[in-house]
């Protein structure tokens, strides 16, 4: 099915696009801001074909959750289907950005003010929409602490990418058996790394989670050209998954697993690691230390080698 085909049934399961007021691209989620939030019909919508689910975003908006491979298409459709360029600011309490500030999309997120347009602008594009974090209060503090890093690096001369990759259930961290995994939530961790690659000098760092198999190989085969190292917790995945395997040596870029527990200590069938053969290191049992050890590891890595290159 065409990508304009699906644009075409969202819309027409939204009550059409006369209904549809704004709408904005949050990593692999749709959002869409309505006149007449009782015209959306969400069973409609969650049958389309590649649709992976719906979120209600207060009272008048819905966000449409896509597969990694598929939002892009889908939200450039919206657009040219509706006239209607995406808009942040619409979903944050407010009708338009700030006087003092541009439409310039990171990764669909926040206005950036002009100060930093020119920073900006001198970047490469930053990687498509492949990742996906936490949507909660906190987005709008995170991505503007993400654009400092960004900025910050560039100041630095760091050109670095990073991408983290978690497989199925660490979105339930802070509920999943805590006193394994502790009490900290998954939206901590993208925090922790962030905080941790802006420390270590990468330009960026993206977060992505997923329970599904087919998203995780997806995620890898992307970041091919778009990004210098993957850290990765495949979790239950890595004792089970050539596939992941396959990918990470297909795109062939360092990567580091990483294990919140003593994998090491726990059961026997935890004891196998497929994606080890394709990692430079590995770090078992640190918490979510570990992440941090494995950004700072990752820098390092990457530092040497280009210092080995001019060499």
């Amino acid at each position: 099915m065409a990508k304009t085909d699906v644009a075409e049934q969202v819309l027409d399961a939204l009550g059409g696009k006369d209904n549809v007021k704004a709408n904005d691209i949050c990593m692999t989620r749709l959002r869409i801001l309505t006149e007449e939030p009782d015209l959306i019909d969400l069973n409609r919508l969650r049958s389309i074909k590649g649709v992976l689910g719906t979120v209600r975003r207060g009272s008048n908006g819905v966000e449409i959750v896509f597969g990694p491979g598929s939002i892009n298409e889908v939200s450039n459709d919206i657009v040219r289907l509706t006239g209607i360029e995406p808009s942040y600011s619409a979903f944050r309490g407010s009708s338009s950005a700030p006087e003092d500030s541009i439409s310039v999309q990171i990764n669909g997120h926040a206005p950036i003010p002009k100060a930093v347009r020119a920073a900006v602008a001198a970047k490469k594009t930053l990687a498509s929409a492949h990742v996906d974090t936490p949507a909660n209060d906190d987005d709008d503090a995170d991505d503007m602490e993400e654009l400092a890093s960004l900025l910050e690096a560039t100041d630095a001369g760091s050109t670095y990418r990073l991408l983290v990759v978690n497989g199925p259930n660490i979105n339930m961290l802070g509920v999943r058996e805590p006193k394994i995994y502790g009490r900290k939530t998954y939206a901590d961790l993208v925090r922790l790394c962030r905080t941790a690659a802006r420390e270590a000098g990468f330009a960026e760092c993206r977060c992505f989670q997923s329970n599904h198999e087919g998203d995780l190989v997806d995620v890898i085969q992307a970041a091919y050209g778009e990004f210098d190292g993957i850290v990765i917790n495949p979790a239950a995945y890595t004792h089970t998954s050539v596939a992941l395997l396959d990918a990470l040596k297909s795109v062939a870029l360092p990567t580091i697993e990483v294990h919140i527990s003593k994998v090491d200590e726990r059961e026997d069938f935890r004891q196998v690691s497929y994606v080890r053969a394709a990692c430079f290191e590995t770090i078992v049992g640190m918490g979510l230390d570990g992440y941090r050890k494995a950004i700072k590891d990752m820098a390092a890595c990457l530092h040497e080698h280009k210092g080995a290159e001019k060499a």
